[in-house]
């Protein structure tokens, strides 16, 4: 996640996968997953995180389908918000202002569905796997936006979404409410913050000060935010603690605040503070003061369960409009709401005269300040965490006004229940606990916006504010949606929208409101997936915590009282080698397509590098960092397939079809160890692709490739590949287990590679002209190896025996060397079955042991004598086994012989 990110669609990507046996179709996994949030950024950072997080959801898709799932893949979009407006709005420039909502949804659309085309090309150029042309989804289509409104009906019905005047978060320069999960803190926000005497009523106190008659009380209040203190109507205590009547240094008047907090506003305002006397909290009940301006009626003290001694002065400046905790105290004492402050976050006419007009997050604020000059204690700058538009990146306030909200209370034990049977990769990444803490503090979802670009709200009001709506007016508005489109909301009158209904249109308005976009995607799965299927997956950044996950959890539960999803996965963010978010102004941005162009760094180019570089770190990390050593390490890893499946291939050329199951039915115990080898890794890496840690699959192919197959396999079977005939019983066993080794390499290659899993199935003579994605291969369940059981401890101990040889022939040509290997009892038997007669040049240890000879002899003790080889040296094969100088061996006589006389 970047500082200047420009929020604009959002892609959200529907997997479904199937057996193949449609018998079991009710195993069928259906796996929505999103990518996380697709955004066009502002500043071009990583030209979109999400962009590249798609690879893993492809890496996904592909996994299932290299196992034998059928996949219907529907990619889709979610297009609506406020950030495509805004990208509008900079096309349009000063024309913009006098756009209406029509215009606005207009341009929006084109501005969007331009956006989509050119990131379909980006998805296509990476190998994403879908049908782009032909089923995809989009939240602005007709089908959607009618799917959309319907289930908002549902929810309706059913008393979950309701409309009420409460304190939300509102963005000034979006002008609209947000939701929790479309804020950003700005940890270091810098607040203008006063401390306020009130001066207190003295015919209500009902503690003995009559040494300080003639000396004017006040009540001290603390706040961060003085454009609300307009909107005060009491102060809140706390019962359970203590509070002090004080005098201050230098300072006319008796002051009161709670007992803790005396010594830091002595510290603060650098005075000595002396306290005169202490009452329990409990008998500040009743207690009155006088209100900031002349004319005003007195205002009270009230007591409430949120205030704190961590700050401030334990009495709590309460403006119910402005205020979560403020809100629900006025509501519990039913003290009367007005929000003076409008959309803009301007000051209303109703508030006092000098403020109207004033922005109240700049001048306003300082215009209050000097108004209340004289009943101000003391001014500070308090740094501090505050909320900020995530979409502006500038401050937002809390302001009442009348929304649509979703009843979260209602289905939040239910939702939390569910979540606890979810499992969530990766699984000590802790967002399991993070998801369940945001759902129990949630105190409500707002779903309403007030914009022009969405889905509208389909509520009319009457002339006294009641909301009007039903299954007539609903049918009415399809009917319309389908004639005219979209934008039917915002094309037709009240008069044309109720026609064809019972309704008349007299003293009717209709809403202009929209639906949240985080609603809009959240009821995802009941577009795509339909209301009787669970998806498998739903895949997102770290941030859909407070998003889209919870979105989609809350929504289905409350629709059909069930998780839209088994299982999450939850991935982190790019950001640069120093551990920084990306930033245009920072000059760390780096674009994906840079990557795979060669424009980032010319020695490292291709997407194979920028699919497994995702592949590599996207799935276990939080904070996932993209630097020329991570790149650079990704194209050498790359580059080691590479070398492996072009040797493959090159050793393949020739292979027929029927060669591998005469091969492998005379594999010798080289080639049966390296099956076995085989098998064990083909079962880890499927593990590891079912639960979707990407990073070890990398590890284990390249420790597989590296170790088992070039150092261990191909190493020692150069001499029957290279020198023994075509058909022989030899050769066909090697060339079997190479085939086997391509094609379960390939198949674990190729959900990370495609594109070089692709290449090489072009090249393979078995499978030539075909795409690797819909081609059977070798299923290695399907393969019996003979004598299993001993195959195993017989090669680990050949091996252990060849680790003590290698070690003694360190600097010397292994094949020059004839062995003497003296073996205790067990260790022999098991040797010999590799080398059962002595004096012989071929056999499995020899082999093994890259030697030109090998006798071996009981002993006590393992001892191991070399000695240079006896014999001539061939040619051709470079074995010691010629029989006259200047001769081949037998074996690549007879092999000459036969090419010659073709």
């Amino acid at each position: 996640m970047y500082t200047v990110t420009k929020y604009v669609c959002r892609f959200h990507s529907v997997r479904r996968f199937h057996s193949n046996d449609t018998a079991q179709l009710k195993k069928s996994i259906f796996l929505p997953i999103t990518n996380f949030k697709s955004r066009l950024n502002a500043d071009q950072t990583i030209q979109r995180d999400s962009h590249i997080f798609k690879i893993l959801k492809d890496i996904t898709i592909r996994s299932k389908l290299v196992n034998g799932k059928k996949i219907n893949y529907i990619p889709g979009w979610d297009c609506h918000g406020l950030p495509i407006e805004l990208k509008a709005e900079k096309i349009h420039g000063n024309k913009w202002k006098n756009f209406g909502p029509l215009e606005v949804r207009k341009s929006a659309r084109k501005y969007a569905s331009k956006e989509i085309e050119k990131q379909k090309t980006v998805f296509k150029s990476w190998g994403i796997l879908a049908d782009w042309e032909n089923n995809c989804y989009f939240t602005y289509d007709k089908n959607y936006v009618k799917n959309q409104i319907q289930q908002f009906f549902k929810l309706y019905k059913k008393g979950l979404i309701y409309r009420d005047l409460k304190t939300v978060y509102w963005s000034p320069s979006s002008k609209s409410a947000l939701a929790e999960a479309e804020l950003e803190y700005n940890p270091n926000h810098q607040s203008k913050s006063v401390t306020v005497k009130l001066e207190l009523c003295p015919s209500t106190l009902s503690v003995d000060l009559s040494n300080h008659n003639s000396e004017p009380i006040y009540a001290l209040i603390w706040t961060t935010t003085p454009w609300t203190l307009p909107g005060n109507i009491a102060v809140v205590y706390s019962p359970n603690l203590l509070y002090s009547f004080v005098k201050i240094q230098d300072t006319l008047g008796v002051y009161l605040l709670a007992t803790d907090l005396v010594d830091n506003l002595s510290t603060k305002i650098e005075k000595t503070i002396e306290i005169i006397t202490s009452v329990k909290g409990q008998h500040l009940s009743g207690l009155k003061y006088k209100s900031l301006r002349d004319g005003e009626s007195d205002k009270q003290f009230l007591e409430g369960d949120h205030v704190t001694i961590d700050k401030g002065t334990g009495l709590v400046h309460t403006a119910p409009a402005y205020g979560h905790e403020d809100f629900l105290i006025a509501l519990k004492h039913k003290v009367p709401i007005e929000c003076h402050v409008d959309e803009h976050g301007i000051f209303m006419p109703q508030t006092w005269s000098e403020l109207v007009g004033l922005p109240v997050l700049d001048i306003g604020n300082e215009t209050v300040c000097s108004l209340l000059s004289d009943k101000i204690l003391h001014t500070e700058i308090y740094e501090h965490s505050y909320p900020y538009d995530w979409r502006t990146k500038l401050p937002v306030i809390v302001r009442a006004s009348k929304q649509w909200f979703l009843d979260t209370a209602a289905i939040k034990n239910q939702s939390i229940e569910c979540l606890k049977d979810i499992k969530i990769y990766p699984e000590l990444s802790g967002s399991r606990n993070a998801l369940l803490t945001l759902i129990e503090k949630r105190p409500y979802w707002c779903i309403s916006r007030q914009r022009s670009w969405g889905v509208p709200i389909p509520v009319l009001y009457d002339e006294s504010d009641n909301t009007i709506i039903d299954e007539k007016l609903l049918d009415q508005y399809y009917a319309l949606l389908e004639k005219t489109g979209q934008d039917f909301w915002w094309i037709h009158d009240v008069q044309r929208l109720v026609s064809n209904t019972s309704h008349s249109s007299e003293r009717l308005n209709k809403g202009l409101d929209i639906l949240d976009i985080w609603f809009d995607s959240g009821v995802s799965w009941s577009c795509v997936l339909g209301d009787d299927k669970i998806a498998d997956l739903y895949m997102e950044g770290v941030d859909q915590c407070t998003g889209w996950f919870q979105a989609s959890l809350m929504s289905s539960i409350a629709l059909r009282n069930v998780s839209p999803f088994k299982s999450l996965f939850v991935h982190g963010f790019v950001v640069d080698k120093n551990g920084r978010k990306m930033s245009k102004s920072i000059g760390n941005v780096i674009d994906p397509q840079d990557i795979v162009n060669g424009n980032y760094d010319k020695s490292i180019n291709g997407i194979d590098i920028l699919r497994w570089w995702v592949a590599k770190h996207g799935s276990h990390q939080t904070n996932i960092p993209v630097t020329k050593e991570t790149l650079s390490d990704s194209k050498q890893s790359v580059d080691k397939l590479r070398l492996i499946i072009r040797f493959l291939l090159g050793s393949l050329n020739n292979v027929k079809d029927n060669n591998f199951k005469h091969g492998i039915n005379h594999l010798r115990y080289l080639d049966k160890y390296m099956m076995l080898e085989l098998k064990s890794f083909e079962n880890e890496t499927n593990k590891l692709y079912n639960t979707f840690q990407y990073n070890k699959v990398c590890a284990k192919l390249l420790h597989f490739v590296t170790n088992q197959v070039s150092g261990l396999y191909v190493h020692h079977i150069k001499d029957r590949l290279y020198c023994d005939p075509l058909e022989s019983d030899e050769r066909l066993a090697c060339t079997a287990t190479l085939q086997a080794i391509l094609e379960t390499l390939l198949k674990h290659i190729a959900p990370i590679l495609p594109h070089l899993a692709e290449e090489a199935f072009s090249y393979y003579p078995l499978r030539r002209n075909t795409t690797f994605f819909k081609t059977s291969i070798i299923n290695l369940n399907q393969i019996v190896i003979p004598d299993s059981e001993q195959v195993i401890p017989i090669m680990e101990n050949a091996l252990m025996i060849k680790n003590k040889v290698s070690n003694l022939l360190q600097g010397k040509n292994s094949l020059e060397q004839s062995l003497v290997i003296a073996l205790p009892d067990e260790t022999f038997n098991l040797l010999k079955i590799l080398h059962p007669i002595n004096n012989t040049r071929k056999s499995d240890l020899i082999e093994l042991f890259q030697v030109s000879s090998i006798d071996l002899i009981l002993n006590d003790t393992i001892d191991i004598k070399t000695r240079d080889t006896e014999g001539i040296l061939c040619k051709r094969c470079r074995k010691w086994s010629a029989e006259k100088e200047d001769d081949l061996c037998k074996r690549c006589e007879e092999i000459v012989n036969i090419f010659y006389s073709k």
